[in-house]
């Protein structure tokens, strides 16, 4: 096992190493699109939606509408030139491209249409929005591969400016601490757990620059974690799992929480479920349901997904050693 480690270790931290500049620039740019856009228009003043008003809540938000469709685009000239060179499939993955699309549907879905406009009225949808671009949106993202693809889409003089950014020894350490297993745990259950504090989901419902942030924040968390539990390592499968055993638990516990409280734990919302016909309690209790289901099932999926990772990666650690050892009998 040492010798293969041996011949094999260097190749592995030569791709992990080329790997991690591209991967960590992708928790830049969502979060910066999000922090640096313009104050979201859609939550302060006016009567919060009934559903007479659902088919026609698409509050228009340049601050989501404009990153989204530049990101969409860029993302597809990058793929089209790769796949005009190398052919379909070559160069960027169809999995991939799938992968980043899926991603954009699911923050139009959050934060376009129907759930950010919908979360005025209801907790429980306001919960859904958090779950999907914590849980959908931003893991889609991550493996879509996107900085690398949408690279190839700019001019080249924005490529060496930026490849020389990720070789900077402040991105490597900023990327390498934000990522460690930890961290990005923590950065995870701590942003979701403050903006789920009653008071602090009382003044994002009425003020719309804390709204913005409260977004971008949940979602740099998100690409955070996700991309800490998505990147190709031969170590770290366990710690990996352990993270996401941690949120699996922290949801079916908070999920729990809200469920079978006996009160209502966020009176922000008022008499604003009452039009949707359920009450504060009842809304509290759907947030709890989905928090215990949805979003402790996305860690589950995950775990999964890692051990499977984890056991092929010891099966071609294994035929390597096998091979090497084959070839030194045969040396011999």
């Amino acid at each position: 096992m040492q010798t293969c480690r041996k011949r094999f270790g260097s190749g592995v931290r030569h791709g992990v190493c080329r790997g991690r500049s591209a991967v960590g620039l992708s928790l830049l740019v969502p979060a910066a699109l999000m922090f640096g856009a313009p104050p979201v228009l859609a939550h302060a003043g006016g009567a919060a939606p009934v559903p007479a008003d659902f088919w026609i809540m698409w509050p228009v938000q340049p601050s989501v509408l404009v990153p989204v469709a530049l990101a969409a685009i860029l993302y597809a000239r990058g793929v089209m030139l790769a796949w005009s060179r190398a052919g379909p499939g070559r160069g960027v993955g169809t999995w991939h491209a799938a992968s980043f699309a899926a991603g954009l549907l699911a923050l139009v879905a959050a934060l376009v249409w129907p759930l950010d406009a919908w979360g005025e009225s209801l907790f429980s949808a306001h919960m859904a929005q958090h779950i999907t671009l914590m849980g959908l949106a931003s893991p889609l993202l991550v493996l879509g591969r996107p900085i690398a693809t949408i690279m190839r889409a700019l001019p080249r003089s924005w490529q060496r400016r930026l490849a020389a950014l990720a070789r900077t020894a402040v991105w490597r350490r900023g990327y390498n601490l934000l990522t460690a297993t930890g961290v990005a745990t923590a950065l995870m259950l701590g942003v979701f757990l403050f903006w789920h504090a009653p008071p602090a989901l009382a003044v994002a419902l009425d003020d719309d620059p804390v709204h913005a942030v409260m977004h971008g924040s949940i979602i740099a968390a998100a690409l955070a974690f996700w991309t800490m539990i998505a990147r190709v390592r031969d170590r770290g499968f366990g710690v990996r799992i352990v993270a996401l055993f941690v949120c699996f638990k922290f949801s079916l516990i908070l999920g729990a929480l809200l469920t079978f409280s006996g009160r209502a734990l966020y009176p922000a919302y008022g008499s604003r479920p009452d039009a949707w016909g359920l009450t504060l309690v009842e809304d509290q209790q759907l947030a709890g349901v989905l928090m215990m289901t949805a979003a402790a099932m996305m860690y589950l999926v995950a775990a999964l997904v890692v051990a499977a990772a984890w056991f092929a990666s010891m099966d071609r650690t294994q035929a390597a050693c096998n091979t090497v050892a084959a070839a030194n009998g045969a040396g011999s």
